[in-house]
């Protein structure tokens, strides 16, 4: 009998390449994600330092520097808004990317399925044929009258 050979090798490897694709695109995703909220705690931190500066030293500044500490203030309060919107977009992008994978991962997992389905029924097929074949070569043997 010949040897097992799945038909849809090809679309199998196909799919896997697509997986790995989903996969690759899905880490880029996260990593970008990561990049924007570490941007975020950068954001938060440095309003925290001058807000503290701010409070602490506040008798101690002049107008000016009230003026540009304030100033500052506003524009790190815009940057974080600014930069809560990047951070949702950027995990919706994933949260896309994360379903994209799992939708590659079930459509290779299917025809992986049916090559284990198909390659059983090959195994099967070939022990039934060699006991067949035992089978008519024990029954081929002279029998001894002994």
């Amino acid at each position: 009998m010949k040897k097992f050979k799945f038909s849809l090798e090809p679309v199998l490897g196909e799919r896997g390449r697509i997986e790995d694709e989903k996969q690759r695109i899905l880490g880029e995703r996260r990593c970008e994600l990561g990049a924007a909220e570490d941007e975020l705690a950068r954001l938060h931190e440095e309003f925290k330092r001058h807000s503290t500066v701010l409070r602490d030293e506040h008798k101690t500044l002049d107008s000016e520097q009230l003026r540009w500490h304030y100033a500052h203030l506003e524009y790190l309060d815009r940057c974080i808004t600014t930069q809560y919107g990047v951070v949702t977009q950027r995990r919706i992008k994933a949260e896309r990317a994360r379903v994209a994978l799992v939708e590659a991962s079930k459509d290779r997992k299917v025809i992986e399925k049916l090559k284990d389905k198909r390659f059983k029924e090959h195994r099967s097929l070939r022990a039934l044929i060699e006991q067949k074949e035992l089978d008519d070569t024990n029954n081929r043997r002279p029998t001894h009258p002994w």
